[in-house]
């Protein structure tokens, strides 16, 4: 009996305890910082500065084995910090907006699933739950999930979904545990602009997507609707590293000007509002640079695209925009040579070349054949173009092209004048003339 009522005693002791420990503890960290489950920080009293986050409200109480009511302790996990650069792809510190659905919401459709399509059957549940939550403005959204990394790696996915979210700025955790025991992990998006403001600010998205996509025609087929919207992509932005909200849909419709994340994922966007499946991959470039581009499906095939690379200007004579299509509908094989891939899921197979730019416009090369190039050019310049690319096969072709039309100048036989501007680049296999 003695035993019993010094066990009871205990137990009473460790509750008093855990509810002092409760009191005396912050139940929010600021955005960044993690603590052990289970852990508390002292704040003292006084006003809260910009720095210094609000204490989340108090958590429900838990029971010990002996029906005496024990607050139960909350603790938060924020996501990790993205790479900083201004061109950056934060795999967590990312922008949503509203979406595709009729009240300018993110919902999720066939166009907009791809990531979704690559999870299991438990994290598309956890996938549901973000995206409910983010495009919901819910204040605190319990997860069925409480693995940190796995909740990470679904809410990119989520971000590489949605293009069309731009009113998040990375989230916080907020776990509430009872002792070692994790009773719950809870969801809290840290938001850029009020539901209202999103809700104003999509339809300013809207209507800047529908003016370029009411240049579309039924007649068109995808290969034709996607070079339509890379070309308006491309010659209606600046590259701009101080862009406002350069890593969204906003910079890009609304200020035209963006890094390369806006890029593609103004692209995205546009993909998915005709219903055309896009996704957003990142990775890095040459020199590891932190980079962003698109995967696209186009007549039933998988391909890349790269909106921000396609923006060039060439200056002879006076400034001309051009479109550097060498970074459109690209396979992997093509586009790894430049670009490597971090995707947190797996990435599509891009293999195909039928609805390859110079495939499609009679401009690859699959051995030295000067008619080819000369009726190339011929058209490129009836059409009034500013620039004709040709596109080799294979390094062997490039060569013998190069040979043919430069060192043994027989380029004049189609361009008149004593002088031709050309750009030749061994990597891409590609040789570009300025008409």
């Amino acid at each position: 009996m003695r035993k019993l009522r010094n066990a009871f005693a205990t137990l009473l002791v460790t509750a008093a305890a855990a509810a002092l420990a409760y009191l005396a503890g912050d139940a929010l960290l600021s955005r960044g910082r993690t603590l052990p489950p289970g852990q508390t920080r002292t704040v003292e009293s006084g006003p809260v500065s910009d720095e210094e986050s609000l204490p989340a409200p108090a958590p429900e109480a838990g029971r010990d084995e002996t029906g005496t009511a024990v607050p139960g302790l909350e603790t938060t996990h924020a996501p990790k910090a993205g790479r900083g650069e201004t061109d950056a792809v934060s795999a967590v510190s990312a922008v949503f907006s509203g979406g595709l659905s009729s009240d300018g919401f993110a919902d999720r459709s066939a166009a907009s699933s791809y990531a979704f399509s690559q999870l299991s059957q438990e994290d598309r549940l956890l996938y549901e739950e973000l995206l409910s939550a983010i495009t919901g403005f819910e204040e605190k959204a319990v997860l069925s999930v409480q693995d940190a990394d796995r909740i990470e790696r679904v809410f990119t996915c989520v971000l590489a979904d949605h293009p069309e979210i731009f009113y998040v700025d990375g989230y916080t955790l907020v776990t509430r545990t009872l002792g070692e025991e994790v009773l719950e992990v809870a969801f809290q998006a840290e938001y850029t602009f009020s539901r209202q403001g999103a809700e104003e600010r999509t339809a300013l998205v809207k209507k800047a997507a529908d003016d370029i996509l009411s240049a579309l025609t039924d007649e068109m087929d995808d290969y034709e609707k996607l070079k339509l919207l890379y070309d308006r992509i491309v010659t209606g932005t600046e590259y701009d590293r101080n862009a406002p909200e350069n890593q969204t849909v906003c910079s890009v419709f609304l200020y035209g000007r963006s890094v390369c994340q806006g890029y593609a994922k103004a692209f995205q966007y546009l993909c998915q509002r005709i219903g055309i499946p896009a996704v957003l991959v990142t990775g890095t470039v040459e020199g590891g640079e932190a980079h962003a581009w698109t995967a696209v499906r186009c007549s039933g095939s998988w391909y890349y695209a790269d909106p921000a690379w396609g923006d060039v200007d060439y200056q002879p004579g006076g400034a001309r925009e051009s479109v550097d299509y060498g970074y459109f509908l690209v396979p992997s094989r093509e586009l790894f040579r430049t670009h490597t891939p971090e995707a947190c899921f797996p990435l599509p197979e891009c293999s195909d070349m039928a609805d390859n730019y110079y495939v499609r416009e009679g401009l690859y090369f699959t051995d030295a054949d000067l008619e080819q190039a000369g009726q190339a050019l011929e058209t490129a310049m009836r059409e009034g173009r500013e620039s004709v690319t040709f596109k080799c096969a294979g390094r062997e072709i490039y060569e013998k092209l190069y040979e043919e039309l430069l060192t043994e100048q027989r380029i004049f036989q189609y361009l008149q004048g004593g002088a031709v501007s050309y750009a030749a680049s061994e990597e891409q296999l590609a040789l570009t003339f300025f008409l």
